[in-house]
């Protein structure tokens, strides 16, 4: 989700140095410019915004998935978009994709062989 945010930031920043270069190009005043054409400045900000948005769709309604599939199961989860998958938290701190886990992070520990696997030994 960060990942997102920071998409986000550097959209907006870029619309800013946009019109600022415009701006020094016309040889026209930053704050002036902006004032002046305020419906079109947010216009360009909110179009970056929606654009990074639609780009990022898929990745955000999987985080939002993840999210309410660690809340409904108590456990802390995390939405890799490198990985594109949900991981699960480990009682040792790891994380491991959910999809492939068989028992909750906080069940029993006493299982066999792959009880060692699952828990990082």
């Amino acid at each position: 989700m960060w990942l997102f945010w920071l998409y986000e930031f550097l959209g907006f920043a870029a619309v800013v140095v946009l019109i600022f270069a415009y701006c020094r190009f016309r040889k026209q005043g930053f704050w002036s410019f902006v004032w002046h054409q305020l419906k079109w400045v947010l216009l360009s900000i909110v179009a970056v915004w929606l654009i990074i948005a639609v780009l990022c769709w898929n990745h955000l309604w999987s985080a939002s998935q993840c999210y309410f599939r660690g809340v409904s199961m108590k456990a802390t989860t995390k939405y890799s978009i490198y990985l594109s998958e949900c991981q699960i938290q480990t009682p040792t701190g790891s994380y491991v994709p959910i999809d492939r886990t068989r028992a909750l992070p906080e069940g029993d520990r006493s299982g066999g062989d792959n009880d060692m696997q699952y828990y990082g030994y």
